[in-house]
């Protein structure tokens, strides 16, 4: 009688493979890494273009340390703080243990809708580049939301500005931000692919300090979705806000969509004392009434 010899499968729980092609253009990049900047810091760029260019993709998992130091010929030590820096900027997942190693996430860049920083600054925390293309600058007479939000007369009117904001050259959001007329002259004559907060602040001493903002769950048509370089038809992520200067001037009406697959918007606030909250709440209660924007 024959016997079959049983062949080991391999446990569902196994470890995937390293992506080899990481350890070829680790080998492949020229040497030696620059002084004019930290060794980690270059690897984490290193690592973070080769995501943006798609030579790296979500679930990919990097070599074991020791083999990609070797590679990078860098000391393990300065190769996990570059994975530290990434892991923290959302760029890969790491996990302890024999199974463990560092993978590449499904990379979305945060923005904190309630921090009036600027888009720009906020993206380039977690970007390798952020930047504007304007579509269109125009004065108009608004419709009746926009008259009404930026408390203007039957006769005033407004400048309309769209742009698409890219963060690593993908477009990840399209502005339409309208401006009282009045209190802006000349705006539309100067440069307006930059932060139009520093502008406003830098020019017009009415750069927003507070605004009231509304998310709202929208159907992109084609038009917009060309724009951001996305399927017509599908979620979006709509944020209309009201900006207000420090004397309570409106000063900005915006409509903007954000793609939430390439942006994790998130809003944070502050809870002031109990003291303030409305009498007769208990503190659970008090503590949720009296959350704030910074």
């Amino acid at each position: 009688m024959e016997i079959t010899p049983l062949t080991q499968s391999t446990p569902a729980t196994s470890t995937p493979p390293a992506t080899p092609a990481v350890l070829t253009l680790a080998r492949l990049r020229p040497a030696p890494w620059s002084a004019a900047s930290p060794v980690h810091l270059q690897i984490a760029d290193w690592l973070s273009n080769l995501v943006v260019s798609g030579e790296l993709t979500p679930g990919d998992r990097l070599p074991p340390e020791r083999q990609l130091a070797e590679a990078l010929l860098v000391s393990r030590m300065t190769l996990r703080q570059a994975l530290e820096g990434l892991q923290t900027a959302g760029w890969l997942t790491r996990t302890r243990g024999r199974r463990g190693g560092a993978v590449i996430a499904d990379h979305r860049s945060n923005v904190d809708i309630s921090n009036l920083v600027g888009l720009r600054a906020q993206l380039l925390q977690s970007a390798l580049t952020a930047s504007s293309r304007l579509i269109s600058a125009t004065q108009n007479t608004p419709d009746d939301a926009t008259r009404t939000a930026l408390r203007l007369g039957p006769a005033d009117s407004v400048y309309d500005v769209i742009r698409v904001r890219f963060a690593d050259d993908i477009p990840v959001v399209l502005e339409r931000s309208y401006f009282p007329a009045g209190l802006f002259p000349g705006l539309l004559d100067r440069d307006l692919t930059g932060s139009m907060y520093s502008l406003m602040r830098r020019h017009y001493a009415l750069a927003p300090v507070s605004a009231t903002q509304e998310l709202t769950a929208l159907i992109v048509d084609a038009a917009d979705a060309a724009l951001l370089e996305i399927a017509p038809n599908g979620p979006i992520l709509g944020i209309t806000r009201t900006s207000l200067a420090g004397n309570g001037t409106p000063v900005e009406f915006s409509r903007d969509l954000f793609r939430s697959d390439k942006l994790r918007v998130t809003v944070s606030g502050r809870v002031s004392s109990a003291a303030d909250a409305p009498a007769g709440l208990p503190d659970d209660d008090a503590a949720s009434a009296s959350v704030t924007e910074p």
